[in-house]
């Protein structure tokens, strides 16, 4: 059932997005007669038929990433406007949800995120923060934010969907009470798909996506064999030791929130520099381990059940108002304590992401107990944002990086459509005049003024990034007696 969108990048390549750039790019990814072929390829498009694949394609895309209400009828009146071809709903929807429209549309995402991996790279933050990682010593290739979003469908689908949290309230069973006499009422149906994705903190774009239920185990999504080096930055749902150990024997590195229950066997402990060997032998769960000095990072030397030698950092956690633990493999030569507990905050990243496409491109699920149609529109959403996305960058480099993404995404109505048409019908023309207008609404897409106590408080990507490039570099000997 996991549909798995993989992209591989070229390491070795520089970014320079402007008009030219972009027009070489879409031009070279996608065009008409490209949707033409597939369509034929796949079997949608006939030999003897009216049906526009064009039309077809660009209506669901631009109705994805528009803010207009978002619904089969809408992508129908869409395509009739476009292709000048009006069909009844019913015709529309035995079109919408046939496979081969599935088929179709993952096509065309490979081929976007295959050409974007290919031909864009790094942006501004994405080269610094790779090049502060080498730099103390961690070769690695990306930096990978990795979480999970979820979003409730059709209840028909429960059953290869299911859900594990809902607000919903189940109906009433007739003349049916409890011990208390209050009404019992039935287990409400919950469906609902879970996006595993894989955030490359790097390109600034996902680069894996599975597709699963909201019940499966989110770290079974997770690829521990990278092709090469690379950092994971996880949430407290993916502890799993022999996970942990797949990812450490391949040559990779890890940093994720620990549970406040995990256990292991402390070997060393230090707090700022000096060795409290008190500590030593401990287990995590000890409780004093939690009480001493909690405002303070103890950074320690673990082994954990499966024999797997780690790095636990004990930080204090504002949000919980307690102690909470950080786990990794990052060696203390390469990052001090108080520097290496900001790479967990890098993590935040993926949100924006997911925040971008819930709030941008439709991508909260759609009411339909056809699975095709579910894929379809996930893809098209997808696609929409990519699109977005290097609108943005070209935006972004223009104005000195001082673009904000979600507005990219939440504010392109005054362009969006035309520009999806102009694109796919490859009309150069139009498009340049499309790229002026996008230009001189620009300045409502600018950053909010970040104040200076979420700086302070490390709320900022670019607070994070400034902070670790002045984090001291240090050979082996000096990190294990001046600090830790």
């Amino acid at each position: 059932m996991p549909r798995l969108l993989s992209i591989l990048k070229d390491r070795n390549c520089k970014s320079q997005i402007n008009e030219r750039s972009l027009k070489e790019y879409f031009s070279s990814t996608v065009s008409a007669s490209f949707i033409g072929r597939m369509a034929r390829k796949v079997g949608l498009k006939q030999r003897k038929c009216r049906f526009n694949p064009i039309s077809f394609v660009t209506s669901i895309i631009v109705q994805t990433g528009s803010g207009a209400k978002f619904t089969i009828a809408s992508i129908g009146a869409r395509y009739a406007a476009l292709s000048g071809q009006s069909m009844e709903s019913k015709p529309f929807h035995n079109k919408i949800k046939k496979p081969e429209v599935t088929q179709l549309m993952g096509m065309l995402l490979k081929r976007y995120t295959d050409f974007l991996s290919a031909e864009f790279a790094q942006p501004k933050h994405g080269r610094l923060l790779l090049n502060i990682l080498r730099e103390h010593g961690l070769a690695v290739e990306d930096i990978e934010a990795v979480d999970g979003s979820y979003w409730h469908v059709n209840d028909k689908l429960e059953d290869i969907f299911p859900g594990c949290r809902t607000a919903a309230k189940g109906d009433e069973l007739p003349d049916t009470y409890d011990e208390q006499g209050n009404a019992v009422s039935k287990e409400p149906k919950n469906a609902q798909i879970g996006m595993q994705t894989v955030f490359s903190l790097v390109t600034g774009m996902f680069k894996a996506v599975t597709f699963t239920s909201g019940t499966a185990d989110e770290r079974e999504a997770v690829n521990a064999d990278e092709k090469y080096p690379v950092l994971k930055i996880m949430d407290a749902g993916y502890v799993s030791y022999a996970l942990l150990g797949l990812i450490h024997k391949a040559g990779s590195y890890f940093m994720l929130r620990g549970k406040c229950n995990m256990t292991g066997k402390i070997t060393a402990c230090f707090l700022k520099g000096k060795s409290l060997t008190n500590f030593i032998d401990k287990d995590l769960k000890e409780p004093l381990l939690r009480d001493y000095r909690p405002h303070d990072i103890l950074d320690m030397d673990v082994t954990l059940n499966n024999g797997l030698q780690v790095r636990v950092l004990r930080v204090w956690s504002n949000n919980k108002d307690t102690v909470s633990y950080l786990i990794t493999d990052i060696p203390r030569q390469c990052f001090p304590a108080q520097y290496a507990v900001l790479i967990q905050k890098l993590r935040w990243s993926i949100e924006l992401l997911f925040k971008c496409l819930k709030s941008g491109v439709n991508l909260r699920g759609v009411n339909t107990s056809y699975l095709t149609i579910v894929y379809t529109i996930a893809q098209a959403s997808l696609i929409a944002a990519i699109i977005k996305y290097l609108i943005y960058l070209y935006l972004d480099e223009k104005h000195r990086y001082y673009i904000s993404m979600y507005k990219v995404f939440v504010n392109c109505d005054p362009w969006w459509d035309e520009y999806c048409v102009n694109l796919f019908k490859l009309n150069i023309r139009a498009l340049k005049q499309n790229f002026k207008m996008i230009r001189t609404i620009a300045n409502q897409y600018q950053k909010s003024h970040t104040s200076k106590t979420r700086e302070e408080e490390f709320k900022s990507l670019e607070a994070v990034i400034e902070f670790l490039s002045k984090a001291p570099i240090k050979t082996t000997i000096e990190a294990n007696f001046s600090y830790a």
